[in-house]
């Protein structure tokens, strides 16, 4: 499912970077969005070539044909456009993802695990997500560095652990592990795939060989989780 998507979004990737222009000065509110992407293009440029504390709001300007201060209408400080990057690329919550908890308790763990995985990688299967990979192992949070990444994952255990406690009160998987374990059985080992083929210059066989890995764990994740009278 996220392969097919991908592949979608690859192709409308291929399409809008061969036909924008970009401005200069001050952008229409009509062009806002498309500023805004542009933007977002020529940071992950800079912090990729020279690391996030280096690259000025200047730069990414010049590169993108804009006065600084058109920058602003769209990004309070460079920081700002990093936690963009960081929020497509970085730990999973339930705000990236557009995942509504109660919904997501109410689905059970046997459809709601694999659609909430399945969203993830469909993140960090996007191009810019992939680029910024690099980029994100290297400065972390930006001015928070890796130490900001690392609260950055545990914040994220804390906020996908809900779902896991209500299926544990409703004796759908084990409650003999901490919830916040399960988080982090079922999302640390994605990290596999994602670092393994899901680099910037991935091709449909790395796509192919990740989705392998994601759903064969998935589906052993869910045969240990899950409480036995459940399985039958």
């Amino acid at each position: 499912m996220w392969l097919t998507k991908l592949s979608e979004r690859l192709l409308n990737n291929v399409v809008t970077e061969t036909s924008q222009t970009r401005p200069r000065g001050r952008p229409p509110k009509s062009g806002g969005p498309a500023t805004r992407d542009l933007l977002l293009g020529a940071a992950l440029d800079r912090f990729a070539r020279q690391g996030f504390a280096a690259t000025t709001v200047r730069q990414i300007a010049a590169d993108t044909g804009v006065r600084d201060s058109a920058i602003y209408g769209h990004f309070a400080s460079k920081q700002a456009i990093y936690d963009a990057l960081f929020e497509e690329a970085g730990p999973a919550s339930f705000e990236a993802l557009g995942i509504d908890v109660a919904s997501l308790c109410a689905a059970g763990p046997r459809n709601a695990v694999p659609e909430l995985v399945a969203r993830v990688m469909d993140g960090w299967s996007e191009p810019r997500a992939r680029r910024f990979l690099s980029v994100l192992l290297r400065d972390g949070t930006g001015d928070g560095g890796p130490g900001g990444l690392a609260l950055a994952i545990e914040a994220a255990r804390d906020r996908l652990q809900e779902p896991f406690l209500q299926w544990q009160r409703d004796g759908l998987v084990r409650s003999d592990i901490p919830a916040r374990q399960l988080v982090w059985e079922l999302f640390a080992p994605l990290q596999i795939p994602r670092l393994l083929h899901l680099r910037a210059d991935t091709g449909d066989s790395d796509l192919a060989a990740a989705r392998a890995l994601v759903e064969d764990h998935v589906s052993f994740f869910l045969k240990c989780v899950i409480t036995p009278e459940r399985i039958n």
